[in-house]
């Protein structure tokens, strides 16, 4: 008998994580511990997942995750749960949305959150026939079913994960430990006697992971999650609530509260309420804070970022499409995957740096938004070769054994012409727009 089918789905509002999504869905980035779709998967199971996806970007998810992408086939039969990945699930939410007896929509404010559809209806049999993952098209074909009003958790901009993350870290954490029996340190993992852990009974160190002597684990102020295979240094101080992604390495580093790295990174200098996606270095000094960095960033020595402006006011954040207000006083800078910066490089606040950019020249980046494939600095930017910036990624991809892909390549391709516009708009102008 075929798995009842659960669809992670992204809606409309995917550039407002910018720039993050340009080449993933909002679900497929870290916030505390997990990826956001990993938090549904592991309250659904028993399901068969599948995403719902912007059509360009179905076979590089596919190649990352493993999970088929806008496949609706069946659901006459079977009928299907369709989830927001924007939304955060917890328990209560999971049971609602299983327990359901009849055809329905979960709203919160006015957004849907999941759509429960049930076998051998009008509504399964359209789903059924779609061939391409368009939102509107699917809230044409559920939107006559009754509708319920939920409270739920969501994040709405790029900027939420950063408020969200250290409450999301201690949630992830008991939920992960829940049915851990035999001690939160594993007896695979290497802690020499050097090291000071203060509540270890908020301390998790996974199989394989190393911990060397004169390491000081500070987990009073929130729990800290070491996962399988990562490296902590000498020297290094690690304040929860934080995360350590699976075969990270930390080098003797100031790791303040508030922090996830995803598997693979290596982390050195200090660093608060910042995220990883993975397979990033900041390996040399300097300070990041209040930041989201995609996957295979590179971050110079003594790169830095500002979080805080001198008259701690209120942050505007530029995605592309004009400044908004974040409403927050410490927000630093998002960054895409395959962003390179020199030595001595410094951010302005709430700086967003696009997909495949490099930025050197041992100055301030005035500019708010630097759009994809970028080359220089401000005042002086050209556009990146794109044949270059992929024998990059190529490059610095298989320094960790993982293949670069024609699928990768085309992705490359993708968000180089697709942001041709704004990227000629910046080198044109050729000054920054300061904060």
């Amino acid at each position: 008998m075929m798995k009842r089918p659960i669809y992670i789905f992204e809606d409309d509002d995917f550039e407002r994580f910018y720039p993050l999504t340009v080449n993933r869905a909002v679900y497929q980035l870290r916030l505390g511990i997990d990826l956001l779709f990993e938090k549904w998967s592991a309250y659904f199971n028993d399901f068969d997942l599948r995403f719902c996806i912007r059509g360009h970007l179905t076979a590089v998810t596919e190649q990352r995750t493993g999970v088929r992408c806008n496949v609706f086939k069946d659901i006459a039969e079977t009928g299907a749960v369709f989830v927001n990945g924007r939304f955060i699930p917890d328990t209560e939410l999971a049971e609602r949305i299983t327990s359901a007896t009849k055809a329905e929509l979960i709203l919160c404010n006015g957004n849907l959150v999941a759509a429960i559809v049930f076998p051998d209806s009008d509504e399964a049999r359209d789903l059924d026939r779609m061939q391409y993952w368009g939102y509107g098209h699917f809230k044409a074909i559920v939107k006559d079913n009754r509708k319920h009003d939920v409270e739920a958790r969501e994040v709405r901009d790029i900027w939420d994960f950063i408020k969200l993350n250290p409450q999301q870290i201690t949630i992830d954490f008991e939920r992960i430990t829940e049915s851990v029996s035999a001690g939160l340190i594993s007896s695979d993992a290497t802690v020499d006697k050097g090291c000071l852990i203060r509540n270890g009974n908020a301390v998790f160190v996974g199989p394989g992971a190393a911990i060397d002597g004169q390491v000081v684990i500070d987990a009073r102020g929130g729990p800290v999650f070491i996962d399988s295979g990562a490296i902590v240094q000498s020297h290094t101080r690690i304040e929860g609530p934080c995360y350590v992604g699976r075969n990270c390495m930390l080098v003797g580093c100031k790791i303040r509260e508030g922090c996830s790295f995803g598997p693979v990174c290596k982390v050195g200098g200090e660093l608060e309420e910042t995220i990883f996606l993975g397979y990033s270095n900041k390996f040399h000094d300097g300070f990041i804070g209040h930041a989201y960095l995609g996957e295979w960033v590179n971050l110079g020595a003594m790169t830095t970022n500002s979080d805080l402006k001198n008259n701690y006011g209120s942050i505007r954040v530029d995605r592309g499409e004009g400044q908004v207000d974040t409403g927050m006083m410490k927000v630093g800078s998002f960054i895409g995957d395959h962003v390179k910066t020199g030595i001595g490089t410094m951010l302005n606040t709430g700086i967003t740096v696009g997909f495949a950019s490099n930025l050197f020249g041992a100055g301030l980046i005035a500019d708010k938004c630097v759009p994809p494939f970028c080359w220089g600095a401000t005042g002086n930017y050209a556009a990146y070769d794109l044949d270059k910036a992929i024998g990059t990624a190529r490059a610095v991809t298989g320094r960790r054994d993982i293949e670069f892909t024609q699928i990768d390549e085309r992705v490359f391709r993708q968000v180089f012409d697709d942001t041709q516009d704004q990227r000629e708009k910046l080198i044109g102008t050729n000054k920054g727009s300061r904060c």
